[in-house]
């Protein structure tokens, strides 16, 4: 049971104003007392000598410094005596000196020790006699003899303590003294000759009258300097209440005198009374500081939960019936302090299972969130709340899986509207289908019409499949995939018309042989078979080119949806910029809350340390880690705003990214069906040239500039491939942008435990990250130089188109020649003549030098794409040199953060040794103060449980932390410098 007196902390235990005569049947305060009087130690104030000056001089009651005779006797002695001591050097003297204050200060420690001690056997003697006198039960009686047996054990132990510290005291002290005498008998002795002389006494050093004696110097200042009131002016002693009164009789009463005796008597029975007195006040004093943290005890209780717990009941009342038994008072207060304690440790256990359905419910929250920011980019989410709101947490998934519905719902709605993207696009071609039909049609009707007015019969082979289709059809899906099937069959008949014509020409040749008659007659039907092969073969380089003009319009509309992706891509990354830094700005803040966390725990460390039993500073203490757990509340909030923001920029991006990658597909696709056209162009031109069997130089001529534009042909493709190569790197570029945006999310939220060296180390990341947006932006300057190419590319297929329709005008007219040849009946030799004036004539000039120039374009193309190659191999090694300057940087971040992880454990590891020591109490409930001792022994364990579980937290957070850096260090190191889409092949 506690009996702490009242207006006191559980850790004061002042000097109460008790006689220690009246409450020890066996006196051991009177036989420390006498023990130090014995060894010399305690004076009386009556041995300083006040005509001495300002320092007063000790002398005993015997001595009359007025006495010459007495003084010059004494004076002699002390020489005599002193011939023998030892003189000691100056460092010796001083080392002494030291020694003597270091013991003297354990000695005063000791003393205050034995003192408080001896107010605690004093208290405990009381409550022992008074459990005996109010007929208290055995039990409550043997606790209070245990306890002053107790506490007069600890006394005996100090007392021997303290006899064995002064015994040490006194070596330093007799050392120092004895060598103040011997240095003062030779001192003496020098003046004392000197005076002799001086006053003509004789060489023996006796005086010649007692006059003389007065000569001498009484003052005894010698050992002023050396602090002899330090060491033996202690008046006190072991005295306590009433032991340091003056003496004021030189004749001391009799110990057996009855006047004597009935004076302690009524001394001891008033300060009985007062004492009874003082215990009751303190006595009440501790029920109402009980009741007091009782009440306090039920408020926390009902705060744990106020719906439940409201009605609980309060602690009982202190009755002011001066009938009402003091321990049974005391024994509600305690029963009541117990329950209570039982109820708070029910609702932590019952707050703890709470907080693991929170946990639960907080990640299911969490994966609902992740995936609605997954399928809608534009979906803001809200503040998840904390664990220990269940009913918020259980509002929260509910508000989540109607999003969910909604979501679901609008994908049903929208799926008609899927392909708006690429609606305008498709639209754009079968426009441009439309016209290239429509305009084949009127070729046709104006073919008809001219053969029409010349006489001639309807060729059959005018008519064609594509008649049937309607030029003012509106566009659909279906009718624009019958449209794309129709040119898939027409490709494949012209290839069937190209072995036919080869066949043709090969009979052609074989005709040769024959004679002219047959000749001429075979040359006649194969002329038609020509024109017919001549017009088809019209017919399909004017599909070609209509073709070929619908996928330029297409990569023009491309251009313009990357760029517009571009411009995306560069406002994501500058809100990515944005956002970091504030993160860096909260990291910052963050550092500042965990400054003001660390201070503290410093302050709670030393309120553990000092005064552990003291209910106002658990108070305080529990206030102090109330606002830190805000303050860290609303860090972590603050964080989770930031994560938010985060995920929304990173949302964007994913979608532009895909956006991007659907129009690289369809770029893809134009790009796979627009070598199919050329590779068809090529073959047919060929089949051209070889069907012109009379105009071999003019074939081989056309053979040249064919090759010419299937290599620019093929130098786009390349060029092509190129930029998809380009587009793809950037693709990536931006993938792994995402992806580090998202570990860097992932680091944010671990970055509230990270201290300033984490941050630095950030800061050198944002650095890193910096370096790779400057070779993104590289990288799209030598998009827009390859767009430039491109466009020069273009502006050389135009030229081929012409040099194409150049081509065509001089087949027309070789075929106009030919007919005009055939009715005259010219020789052959007339027309291979015609056929090298041709072949000499200023367009074949106009050709080649045409062909010379764009080989020159083409040249200065090619060795500015090696000078581009040469750079972008360069800035990929100063890529790689960067990389490994980070790697190394993040090693040794690593290496530095382990070491102090290590210390930290250290550390706590100690700080819990000293605390466990600190802490170490008795375990039988006799002590003073046992119910509050266990309240507060139960706030130290659940303080350290808090402690160990945030090192925990932020152990596993810097692991995390760490691997994901290792990680993508090992991810940048696997791409590695990587080659370069334009180096050489």
């Amino acid at each position: 049971m506690n009996r702490q007196p009242a207006g006191r902390a559980l850790d004061d235990y002042g000097v109460a104003n008790l006689s220690p005569l009246a409450l020890r049947p066996n006196h051991k305060h009177d036989e420390y007392s006498l023990d130090r009087t014995m060894n010399g130690i305690v004076q009386d104030e009556t041995r300083y000598d006040e005509t001495a000056g300002a320092t007063p001089t000790l002398r005993s009651p015997q001595v009359d410094l007025k006495d010459p005779i007495q003084v010059h006797l004494l004076t002699e002695t002390a020489l005599l005596d002193s011939q023998g001591f030892e003189i000691l050097s100056q460092e010796e003297v001083d080392e002494l000196k030291k020694q003597a204050e270091l013991l003297s200060q354990r000695v005063e420690s000791t003393r205050s020790n034995l003192a408080i001690q001896c107010k605690y056997r004093d208290a405990a003697a009381s409550m022992a006699r008074l459990g005996q006198g109010g007929g208290a039960d055995d039990n409550q009686s043997q606790d209070s003899e245990r306890e002053r047996i107790e506490c007069e054990r600890k006394c005996d132990e100090l007392a021997s303590e303290l006899l064995e510290l002064e015994k040490r005291l006194l070596i330093p002290h007799r050392k120092i003294v004895e060598h103040t005498a011997a240095i003062l008998q030779l001192t003496h002795k020098a003046s004392k000759k000197k005076a002799s002389q001086q006053n003509g006494q004789s060489l023996s050093g006796i005086p010649g009258s007692p006059e003389s004696l007065y000569t001498y110097s009484h003052g005894r200042n010698s050992l002023d300097q050396m602090g002899d009131e330090t060491y033996f002016d202690d008046s006190s002693g072991y005295q306590l209440d009433g032991m340091e009164r003056a003496r004021k009789n030189a004749i001391e009463i009799p110990l057996k005198s009855p006047i004597r005796e009935q004076n302690q008597i009524r001394v001891e029975l008033d300060r009985l009374r007062e004492e009874n007195t003082q215990l009751r006040s303190q006595t009440d004093g501790l029920l109402q500081k009980l009741q007091g943290f009782n009440m306090s005890l039920r408020e926390t209780i009902i705060r744990f939960n106020p719906e439940v717990n409201d009605g609980y009941d309060e602690p009982p009342e202190i009755s002011s019936i001066p009938d009402a038994k003091l321990e049974d008072l005391l024994k509600s207060q305690t029963e009541y302090l117990e329950s209570g304690l039982v109820a708070v440790q029910a609702e932590q256990e019952y707050f703890a299972g709470g907080n693991q359905i929170g946990e639960r419910i907080e990640t299911i929250n969490l994966q609902l969130r992740d995936l609605l920011m997954m399928s809608d980019p534009h979906y803001t989410p809200t503040t998840i709340p904390a664990e220990s709101d269940v009913n918020g947490q259980m509002a929260y998934l509910e508000k989540s899986i109607r999003s969910v519905d909604s979501q679901l719902a609008r994908a049903n709605s929208s799926s008609s509207g899927a392909n708006s993207e690429t609606g305008p696009v498709l639209t754009g071609l079968w426009e441009s289908i439309q016209r290239g039909f429509s305009e084949a049609k009127k070729r046709k009707d104006d073919h008809r019409r001219a053969r029409a007015e010349k006489g001639l019969p309807e060729d059959d082979d005018d008519a064609s499949d594509d008649e049937g289709f309607d030029t003012a059809e509106p566009y659909s899906l279906e009718a624009f995939a019958d449209r794309v099937q129709w040119m898939h069959a027409q490709s494949l008949t012209l290839r069937d018309q190209k072995y036919v014509l080869k066949r043709q020409i090969k009979q052609q040749r074989e005709l040769n042989n024959k004679s002219d008659a047959e000749k001429d007659e075979e040359l006649a039907r194969k002329q038609e078979d020509l024109e017919q092969s001549q017009e088809m073969l019209s017919r399909a380089e004017q599909s070609a080119t209509d073709v070929q003009r619908m996928l330029s319009d297409a990569m023009k509309e491309l251009e313009d949806a990357r760029t517009a992706a571009a411009d995306t891509v560069n406002a994501a990354e500058a809100s990515v910029q944005k956002r970091e830094d504030r993160i860096i700005e909260l990291e910052e803040a963050l550092a500042a809350a965990q400054d003001s966390l660390a201070s503290a725990e410093r302050d709670l460390s030393a309120a553990r340390s000092g005064t552990s039993g003291t209910e106002e500073k658990i108070a305080d203490m529990t206030a102090q880690m109330t606002a830190v757990a805000q303050a860290k509340k609303a860090a972590d909030e603050r964080i989770k705003e930031l994560e938010t923001e985060l995920t929304q920029v990173t949302a964007q991006m994913t979608a532009v990214a895909q956006t991007k990658k659907a129009a690289d597909e369809r770029v893809k696709e134009l790009e796979t069906e627009l070598p199919q056209v050329t590779a068809q162009v090529t073959a047919l031109t060929k089949e051209r040239k070889a069907a012109d069997g009379t105009t071999k130089e003019l074939e081989k001529k056309l053979l040249d500039m064919t090759a010419q534009v299937a290599a620019v042909t093929q130098e786009k493709k390349t060029a092509h491939e190129t930029s998809k190569k380009l587009e793809k790197e950037l693709a990536e570029n931006s993938t792994q942008v995402a992806a580090v945006a998202k570990e860097r999310k992932k680091a944010d939220e671990n970055t509230k435990k990270l201290e300033k060296k984490v941050a630095d180390m950030t800061a050198q990341v944002a650095a890193l990250t910096q370096q790779t947006k400057t070779a993104d932006e590289t990288t799209k300057e030598l998009k827009k130089e390859l767009a430039a190419k491109t466009k020069q590319f273009r502006v050389k297929d135009d030229e081929v188109d012409q040099l194409n329709m150049t081509i065509a005008e001089l087949k027309t007219e070789v075929t106009i020649a030919r007919a005009e040849l055939d009715g005259a009946y010219g020789s052959r030799a007339e027309r291979a003549a015609e056929v090298a004036a041709i072949k000499q004539s200023s367009e074949s000039l106009k050709l080649q030098n045409q062909v010379d120039r764009l080989k020159k374009e083409l040249s200065a193309t090619v060795e500015e794409l090696e000078g581009v190659t040469r750079e972008t191999i360069g800035s990929e090694k100063e890529k790689a040199d960067v990389e490994a300057k980070l790697d190394e940087a993040l090693a040794a971040r690593t290496s530095l953060e382990t070491e102090l992880q290590k210390a930290r454990d250290k550390m706590a590891k100690l700080q819990e040794e000293l605390d466990g020591e600190r802490l170490k109490i008795r375990t039988d409930g006799a002590r003073p103060g046992a119910g509050a001792s266990m309240l507060s022994e139960r706030f130290r364990a659940t303080m350290r449980e808090e402690r160990k579980k945030f090192q925990e937290d932020l152990r596993e957070e810097r692991t995390r932390c760490r691997k994901l850096e290792e990680e993508l260090a090992r991810l940048k190191r696997s791409q590695g410098p990587g080659k370069s889409p334009l180096s050489p092949r």
